[in-house]
């Protein structure tokens, strides 16, 4: 009798062993679980719909078809320079900017154009010369000109070429800031409305009188 109270004694201990491992393995694997899929893509989802949102307002006042507050004008006016240059001069009414963006921006199309047909040029020679197995050319009835100086020719154009198109736009986006400018500027009150108004004035400090400056900003 003893003997069996023992043997059932070790068969419960077993059991419960097993049922306490079951469950310290169920708590880990539920730690390990990766957050739903769905729930990242409910918020990934809102902030597409936010952003798009935005984005289509935003064209929206560029293009006119909805209101822009004053306070909007700014960004507005950066938008449209993006889009097409000095049109953000152009909401800000300052239409005597337009020569000097429109002449810069011809300048640079002007440049990148024939730096880009230099390069295809020289690049067309070196083909030229790898058909036909040779190490000099004539160009316009010049030379004759080795591959080599012919290759650093058509590299040349080509830096020529990418210095221009990055130049233009910077100079693009430059516009563009400088219409964000002008914009807050304008909404700045430099009328006699504010004034600043400064004056010699006498202190207390510590029981003894101390001379300072007194500065009033009155807002009418």
């Amino acid at each position: 009798m003893k003997n069996q109270s023992i043997v059932i004694l070790l068969i419960f201990l077993f059991k419960l062993s097993i049922s306490n491992a079951q469950d310290s393995l169920k708590v880990k694997l539920d730690s390990l679980k990766v957050p739903s899929e769905s729930k990242f893509d409910t918020l990934r989802g809102q902030k597409l719909k936010s952003t798009l949102s935005s984005t289509k307002k935003t064209l929206g006042q560029a293009f006119g078809t909805i209101d822009t507050k004053p306070e909007e004008v700014p960004k507005i006016a950066f938008v449209r320079s993006l889009l097409l240059p000095g049109w953000g001069q152009i909401t800000n009414k300052q239409y005597y900017k337009l020569p000097f963006i429109y002449g810069s921006a011809a300048a640079g199309i002007y440049f990148i154009h024939t730096n880009n047909q230099k390069f295809k040029e020289f690049k067309g020679y070196l083909v030229t010369m790898n058909d036909s197995k040779t190490t000099e050319i004539l160009i316009n009835e010049r030379g004759p000109y080795s591959y080599s100086i012919v290759n650093t020719a058509a590299k040349q154009y080509r830096r020529w070429k990418q210095g221009t198109v990055i130049g233009f736009s910077l100079g693009w986006l430059l516009f563009a800031v400088e219409s964000n400018v002008s914009a807050h500027l304008k909404t700045f009150d430099i009328s006699d409305d504010i004034s600043l108004k400064m004056k010699p004035t006498v202190f207390s400090v510590g029981g003894k009188n101390a001379l300072g400056l007194n500065l009033n900003i009155n807002i009418k």
